[in-house]
């Protein structure tokens, strides 16, 4: 069966199975059951095969929360009121709302699924290679999961089951742990027995490289959690003649496009113009995001979206260039300015790449114009701003080398979690 139609055609089971305390047998002929699908071969790789939807389309949540906290994007004139004040900042904030319960929930269901794959495809049968690439894909997709949260909430629970409605919340330095344990986890996985090519042509999602991506991940969460060290090993390790990317079409949208550009007026969000209007002159990145327009926004004036104006366009995964920023952060971090700078400028000159990607084309940048490990550390900014614009990296970026522009540092709890969760710490049910 084709990947999109397993895709499609598993929706209404991963809703389900991501279902907390709830009853999980199913009554449609044209599902199976969730004992039907956890006791098959077939049923596991089907979600196996759905996980990978459920996260490109979840990803969406912390996407926009960055976004407007970072002043990637903007509120339009009649968005719902929590997205304006997200994009002003500044007020006490409602943990009701849609910036602290969508990026939780939906982040949750990826868990949740997860936690299906790594539980019940060891006692199926499928052969050694093909349980492999799907406990590697399962622990890799659960690590982005909690990495997204932790990069929007300053604790989360990481041992979650859908009939504890009470988990504990892990210390942030123990929900960090988890993250890198389920990565090296799932490299392990691959390393010690690689993916059928059943896993490979018929769950693994096309545009995806595991391998890349679990790597990449590790880079990005490292950096993102402090430990530059680790995200120059795991960057170093990334092959950078490679790319991965979420791929959508009209039958299935991207997310991006469908909440900030064809979502109407209650959750139109657009580049604001303060994007273009501050790049350095000829930076082709731009283009690539954003097209000049003169729209009147709740806050601040905005330009119209570029890359998501398209309901079938790509969100980039694994960027060759991320990985030479996270390299040139780290080298910065230990001193060696000179190779940040060289690793800058392999960001800043190229004018053409073989991906389909943001591509500078700007002159390099001399020790004259980088002279210090501050200079450097603006530049590295301003280069991952244009360079990974709207990928849910903006806000972080800001905490780690602006802090002083951070507006909250981070989500509160949703209160459909403090509410049910007699484990909440309360201090984290308020905005951060």
């Amino acid at each position: 069966m084709p990947i999109q139609t397993i895709r499609r055609g598993v929706v209404a089971l991963l809703t389900v199975l991501s279902l907390a305390a709830c009853d999980l047998d199913l009554t449609d002929p044209n599902n199976p059951g969730e004992d039907v699908v956890e006791g098959s071969i077939s049923g596991m790789l089907q979600v196996a095969v759905g996980l990978q939807a459920e996260y490109s389309n979840e990803i969406v949540d912390p996407i926009f929360v960055s976004a407007l906290v970072a002043d990637e994007v903007g509120a339009g004139g009649g968005t719902f009121q929590y997205i304006q004040e997200l994009d002003v900042g500044g007020s006490e904030f409602d943990n009701t709302n849609g910036s602290s319960e969508a990026p939780w929930a939906g982040q949750y269901d990826v868990v949740q699924i997860a936690n299906v794959l790594i539980q019940s495809a060891p006692g199926v049968g499928m052969g050694e290679a093909t349980l492999s690439g799907v406990l590697a894909l399962a622990k890799t997709f659960k690590a982005m999961a909690f990495g997204n949260l932790l990069m929007t909430f300053e604790q989360i629970p990481t041992d979650v089951d859908p009939t504890e409605p009470s988990p504990d919340f892990d210390s942030r330095d123990a929900g960090i742990e988890e993250v890198f344990r389920l990565l090296d986890e799932a490299r392990g996985h691959l390393a010690s027995t690689a993916p059928s090519a059943e896993f490979t042509e018929e769950v693994l999602a096309p545009g995806l490289d595991l391998g890349q991506l679990i790597d990449a991940m590790t880079a990005r969460y490292a950096l993102a959690f402090g430990r530059t060290g680790q995200a120059m090993t795991a960057a170093q390790r990334v092959d950078l003649g490679s790319f991965s990317e979420f791929r959508f079409d009209a039958n299935d949208p991207n997310p991006v496009w469908n909440l900030m550009a064809a979502g109407g007026n209650s959750t139109e969000m657009r580049p604001e113009d303060t994007f273009r209007l501050g790049a350095e002159e000829g930076d082709g990145r731009v283009a690539f995001w954003a097209t000049e327009e003169d729209i009147e926004g709740a806050n601040v004036p905005l330009d119209a979206h570029a890359r998501y104006g398209s309901n079938g366009a790509a969100i980039l995964a694994v960027l060759p260039d991320e990985m030479r920023l996270i390299m040139a952060e780290a080298q910065a971090a230990s001193g060696d300015l000179a190779t940040a700078r060289a690793l800058i400028n392999e960001v800043r000159e190229p004018c053409s790449s073989a991906f389909d990607e943001p591509v500078a084309c700007l002159p390099p940048l001399t020790a004259e114009d980088l002279p210090d490990a501050q200079s450097v550390r603006d530049q590295i900014l301003y280069e991952r701003r244009y360079e990974l614009f709207g990928l849910g990296l903006g806000w972080d970026d800001l905490r780690r080398l602006a802090p002083a522009e951070v507006k909250y540092m981070f989500m509160p709890v949703p209160n459909s979690e403090c509410d049910r969760n007699v484990n909440t710490p309360p201090g984290l049910c308020t905005i951060g």
